[in-house]
């Protein structure tokens, strides 16, 4: 039995349903392609994790079928449920502990910085008496919850998308008295602002390699861009893929 669970939580990437906030500066297409992106070099990191199982929850799940799953296929897969973020990543958890997982990590697909290295981490804190392990993101949420302890309050009446989230969830683990620990933060991509520090980020960091994001940034940046197409900051030149960025 697999004690070790890692979920992955992730939408389809169809336009118009992902990455809105970063419409504009992206048309809906790009940030579609943008966030399959990033949730196929999630996929690939996860599963470079070895000893664990990996679940894969879809919203909606019919859109398994598409060909952007092929790099989830050592992923188990089931539909996200719940009326919102918390309801949805605590039946996550939950099915992952009645599984038989006594530590369960659970991740977005929009952080390329997630990487393989982080998850283990997070399992080594749950394992040396963390209840639960928090990896921090610059909008005051996380983009990693580790869970050693199968509590629903962890997830309830919360603000979601908010810059209280973290706090909130730290206020509630002391007030049940859970141990808890924190990760290295991070940033999801999520706006326009998220996007120039994704540009900046993959300068400046090799790893995780993250091939998907990092072509799709050169095709947006340009290959020494430093800034969005026409902004003053840009390297001058046309980048790949100008035409559709303009037209959406």
């Amino acid at each position: 039995m697999t004690e070790e669970a890692v979920v992955l939580m992730a939408k389809a990437p169809v336009p118009g349903r992902v990455k809105t906030r970063l419409c504009p500066p992206l048309a809906p297409a790009e940030a579609a392609r943008l966030y399959a992106c990033m949730l196929g070099d999630a996929a690939e990191e996860i599963s470079s994790v070895a000893r664990v199982a990996r679940y894969l929850f879809l919203d909606p799940p019919a859109a398994a079928n598409a060909a952007w799953v092929a790099p989830f296929s050592s992923f188990e897969r089931f539909p996200q449920r719940g009326k919102d973020l918390g309801e949805k990543m605590w039946d996550a958890a939950a099915t992952a502990f009645r599984l038989g997982a006594t530590r369960v990590v659970i991740v977005g697909g929009d952080c390329p910085a997630l990487a393989a290295e982080r998850v283990r981490r997070a399992f080594r804190e749950l394992r040396e008496g963390s209840d639960a392990v928090f990896g921090p993101s610059a909008d005051g949420g996380y983009y990693l919850v580790g869970l050693a302890c199968p509590d629903e309050r962890l997830f309830g009446k919360f603000a979601w998308s908010t810059p209280t989230v973290l706090p909130d969830t730290v206020a509630r683990c002391r007030a049940l008295s859970i141990p808890f620990s924190f990760l290295q933060p991070e940033r999801d991509v999520d706006t326009g602002e998220d996007l120039h520090a994704l540009g900046e980020w993959a300068r400046t960091h090799a790893r995780p390699a993250c091939p998907r994001t990092r072509e799709w940034i050169t095709a947006f940046f340009g290959p020494g861009g430093g800034g969005f197409p026409g902004s003053p900051g840009r390297t001058p030149g046309p980048p790949r893929g100008s035409r559709s960025r303009r037209g959406g």
